[in-house]
């Protein structure tokens, strides 16, 4: 009897150190595709029951166009419509940005934007609303 219980339990105890090691290898595959997921800057235009405010996207959208021409580069944006009223969401990876002119690129938008009060902006993020 006493080796049954034995012979039992080390079986429980192997074959759940076997689980965790399977669900650490899948803990590490999301974390891995969520890295590949991540965008650097994502930009909602959001509205509080009257709209997003379309001046703003307008001036974002224009910026990014000033500023493809000027450095002779094309920024990859995915975006997301979502909600009744407009709301949109742009996500830029900024791949083709070294690490300062991220930087200086999401600061000037920023600037841009800063009256807005329909407009918010998450760093190195996965684009929520990102349809494919």
């Amino acid at each position: 009897m006493n080796k049954l219980l034995i012979t039992v339990l080390l079986s429980m105890l192997f074959s759940c150190k076997g689980t965790n090691t399977a669900l650490q290898s899948g803990n590490l595959q999301n974390k891995v595709e969520e890295s590949v997921n991540i965008y650097r800057f994502n930009i909602s235009f959001i509205s509080i029951g009257s709209g997003i405010d379309a001046k703003a996207k307008q001036q974002f959208l224009s910026f990014i166009n000033v500023f493809e021409t000027q450095n002779n580069i094309r920024i990859e944006m995915e975006k997301g419509n979502w909600g009744r009223e407009g709301e949109i969401d742009y996500c830029l990876k900024l791949a083709q940005l070294n690490a300062n002119e991220q930087t200086k690129l999401i600061s000037d938008i920023k600037e841009l934007l800063k009256n807005s009060k329909l407009v918010r902006y998450t760093e190195n993020t996965i684009c929520n609303n990102k349809r494919n």
